[in-house]
């Protein structure tokens, strides 16, 4: 396939041979007209990319070690698992190649790029990396794999962008996803994940009142997280409850299992029963209260993403304890994480100077959510199934009275890594 490849290499006035940038003729730039006018740009460690005025961003660097570390080739990538067959470490330092050329394959232009011997250092058991090294570079897969803070922010956007909400707002929505459609196709399936991804809040209609339906439910977006509470768990009124969900109480707004290291990202509640007087469902979004603290009152919203909080569980066998920030702002990853469960905080490990205007700024957060107009109020019926994001959704529950009828849930779990797999591999078959 290089063979023919190389047959379309754009030409280049000079001594050089057709379409390549020689490092000791010092020759920095071609053109190519078959690629789609992509211009290249060669400095001294590193590669400059012209995409065109239309791409965004128009420009993108791409450092040589970097290229070699991520060579497609079968020799550097198992062509069946895609799995890297060295490590970064392996790169030579300093690397520099002998010649880049820009070739016009079948499947698009490509980027021809020969390193000298030793590109990565030789193993006991791989002395044949000492050799010289061709890489041949997908433009259009380069081109998504740009590194600038500017293109890492849109790919991030592109998949994950949430839509702050209140009360009004969704109840203005109020959109669901029918069971048969959402559990036989992939177009059902994609439905409740954009809701997820935008909104942290989904509801599925119409599934059949079985014990387990909620498993299956989950299945469609990866595996069941299993915890101490079981594979799936029921939510209803028993006597002497090892957790005030099995109550029949008001459950003020919280989140699940923040005492856990990884909490899950993912929660869902599956209605079999109710007939009960009271109960509704509570949900709100827990982005746009941080949102409106962040605005409103900045030092407050500050404390709380600095002051890790104490979560534990100690109960029926188990001690569970964690320490994290409130607001978790993952710049890295360019996301949003909320921590909040009153009735599983611990004693506050801070220091001194902290303490005070820790409990200033908690105050003010429960202060906003505590306003009305954020929350989310419904009565779920049988077949019924919501959905949401727990580390975004807050939910909880008004009293009931257990006397006046059954009031029968199932909850089930799922990790955030699932419905990120799910959402990737749905929106690529788009």
């Amino acid at each position: 396939m290089l063979k023919q490849m190389t047959k379309a290499r754009v030409l280049l006035c000079g001594a050089l041979r057709i379409g390549q940038i020689s490092h000791q003729h010092g020759v920095r730039t071609f053109h190519s007209t078959i690629a789609s006018k992509i211009k290249v740009d060669r400095k001294d460690t590193h590669i400059e990319i012209q995409w065109g005025p239309s791409a965004s961003p128009s420009c993108s660097k791409f450092n040589y070690s970097w290229l070699r570390d991520n060579c497609q080739c079968p020799l550097c990538l198992h062509p069946s698992n895609r799995q890297k067959l060295h490590s970064s470490g392996d790169v030579a330092l300093s690397i520099k190649p002998e010649s880049i050329s820009i070739v016009e394959g079948g499947n698009g232009p490509h980027l021809e790029i020969k390193w000298p011997s030793g590109s990565l250092r030789p193993h006991a058991n791989h002395r044949s990396r000492s050799a010289a090294h061709t890489s041949v570079v997908d433009v259009a897969w380069l081109q998504k794999q740009d590194y600038s803070p500017q293109a890492v922010r849109q790919r991030r956007n592109a998949l994950f962008k949430p839509v702050y909400w209140d009360g009004s707002i969704y109840d203005q929505r109020k959109r669901s996803v029918e069971y048969q459609h959402f559990i036989s196709s992939d177009d059902g399936l994609r439905k409740a994940l954009e809701e997820l991804r935008d909104y942290g809040l989904c509801f599925i209609r119409n599934a059949p009142t079985k014990d387990k339906e909620v498993e299956n439910i989950g299945r469609r977006f990866g595996c069941i997280r299993e915890t101490f509470y079981g594979t799936s768990w029921d939510v209803k009124s028993v006597p002497d409850a090892k957790n005030i969900a099995y109550t029949s109480l008001d459950l003020g707004l919280h989140m699940d299992l923040m005492y856990f290291e990884a909490p899950p990202g993912l929660q869902f509640l599956y209605c079999l029963k109710n007939s009960v007087t009271g109960g509704e469902s509570i949900f709100l979004d827990s982005f746009k209260a941080v949102d409106i603290l962040k605005t409103m009152y900045p030092e407050e919203y500050n404390v709380l993403t600095q002051v890790p909080v104490t979560f534990h569980y100690i109960n029926d066998g188990h001690h569970m304890h964690f320490r994290r920030p409130t607001i978790v702002e993952d710049d890295l990853n360019e996301q949003r994480m909320v921590y909040y469960a009153p009735p599983f905080q611990g004693p506050l490990e801070a220091e001194e100077h902290l303490v005070e205007p820790f409990y200033k700024a908690f105050a003010k957060f429960e202060e906003i959510l505590r306003d009305p107009k954020l929350t989310y109020r419904m009565l779920l019926q049988p077949g019924d199934c919501v959905i949401f994001a727990n580390r975004r959704v807050l939910h909880g529950r008004a009293e009931f009275d257990a006397a006046s009828g059954d009031r029968h849930l199932k909850g089930a779990y799922v990790d955030w890594d699932d419905f990120k797999d799910k959402l990737r591999v749905l929106d690529v078959r788009k």
